[in-house]
């Protein structure tokens, strides 16, 4: 971006973001405060800033109170509430976790996190759909972090058309493929695009008993892509298919934003170019999107530092710090986070993909989704150009009668 934050962090009063907390239960008395933050490995170097300007605003309102020492621990966020499945109760899991937001229900079910202290802010703050996510059974249990979908990321000095991505006739007609995670262990996450019209959990994936995947043009979507349009895919996770692009092998990679600080770092920022996924038999696909959410665990030694921590980098500065060092879309709009949106194409273009998503249910029950959907795909694609219609809406209705099975 080309613009620049007048002021960053100012001094935050103790009646906003320190509201809740005095001296006492702030840890008052001689030591220091140590917190441990689980977060994903591309992150840290920003949250490592965040904290640093937390620590000044909280010395400023409590110039008494201990010191406040952060270990940051590179963990996958979507690992994470397994991992606190197994170490939660041992005292040596860490005091907030940055999590993907269909493993919050599970997290919530298994006594692993605490609610949220902020709710109120949370829920005046920022979009319903948002707050709708980090709320089971009307708590607040998560603070979201960023909204994510998927977009085709491609060299901009190797593609000087990007017109060629915007349906799968035009990419089959360029002699281009993209690199897309059809059969690896995501590819229940990527490939769910292509049910357009298929029903997971109901509009707002809360509703356990609203189910259909076997849907008409879903399922030919699928063949299609799978059939008619399969040179123009190369089966690739998103992590190794940087080091296609980079090679020249594939025109673009399909994949959510974690990928974009690993191309720039190996092509260059200003190379990077996004679009929209392809529409497919002329309909817009409709991708997964989600949310990297923080949760507080049940077992923090330091709660109350904790939520306020929590709290702190999710605020409208720490979005942007946020856009500025890694292109997330933010998950709030007030403040001046809108001005950062402004012009900025990286943003613009997740924005549009977000727009056209199904944000991924966070009930228990779509736990049940995966494993099923990854061995169904992971079929359909091997089964080459012979694939049918009929093996595909097969296929999709044992992916939903094991769903069924386990609810």
């Amino acid at each position: 971006m080309n613009k620049a934050i007048k002021v960053i962090f100012p001094v935050l009063a103790a009646a906003s973001i320190l509201a809740s907390c005095t001296p006492e239960t702030a840890g008052g008395g001689s030591g220091t405060i140590n917190l441990l933050i689980w977060e994903d490995a591309s992150n840290i170097e920003t949250l490592e800033k965040i904290a640093e300007y937390f620590k000044a605003d909280y010395k400023r309102a409590y110039p008494l109170a201990p010191d406040i020492e952060f270990t940051f621990e590179a963990r996958n966020e979507a690992a994470a509430v397994s991992d606190l499945l197994t170490i939660g109760e041992s005292g040596e899991g860490p005091d907030i976790a940055a999590i993907t937001s269909d493993t919050l229900a599970t997290a919530v079910r298994s006594n692993l996190v605490a609610p949220v202290s902020y709710d109120e802010e949370i829920k005046n703050c920022f979009e319903p759909e948002v707050v709708s996510n980090v709320t089971i059974d009307g708590d607040v249990y998560a603070y979201p972090i960023t909204a994510e979908s998927q977009t085709i990321m491609y060299n901009k000095e190797e593609v000087t058309d990007p017109s060629i991505f915007d349906s799968f006739e035009s990419l089959l007609a360029s002699g281009e493929s993209i690199a897309w995670d059809v059969n690896d262990e995501d590819c229940a996450y990527y490939c769910f695009g292509f049910l357009t019209d298929a029903d997971l959990f109901g509009e707002d994936g809360t509703d356990a008993s609203s189910l259909d995947l076997d849907t008409d043009k879903g399922s030919k979507n699928l063949l299609d892509a799978f059939t008619t349009y399969r040179s123009a895919i190369t089966p690739a996770a998103p992590e190794t298919a940087a080091a296609l692009l980079a090679a020249g092998e594939v025109a673009g990679i399909v994949t959510s934003p974690f990928l974009y600080q690993t191309l720039a770092n190996s092509i260059g920022a200003e190379n990077v170019g996004l679009h929209k996924l392809p529409t497919i038999n002329g309909e817009e696909m409709r991708p997964f999107s989600g949310y990297k959410e923080y949760v507080v665990s049940s077992y923090s030694s330091q709660p109350a530092i904790a939520q306020m921590f929590a709290n702190y980098i999710v605020n409208p500065d720490s979005q942007i710090e946020r856009m500025l060092d890694l292109n997330y879309l933010p998950t709030r709009y007030d403040g001046d986070v809108n001005e950062f949106l402004t012009d900025n194409e990286i943003l613009e273009t997740y924005k549009a993909s977000y727009d056209l998503s199904k944000p991924m249910p966070t009930i228990e029950q779509m736990g049940y989704y995966w494993s099923p959907m990854i061995n169904f795909c992971k079929a359909m694609w091997n089964a080459g150009t012979s694939l049918t219609l009929e093996q595909v809406k097969t296929g999709l209705q044992e992916v939903e009668d094991t769903i069924k099975g386990n609810n």
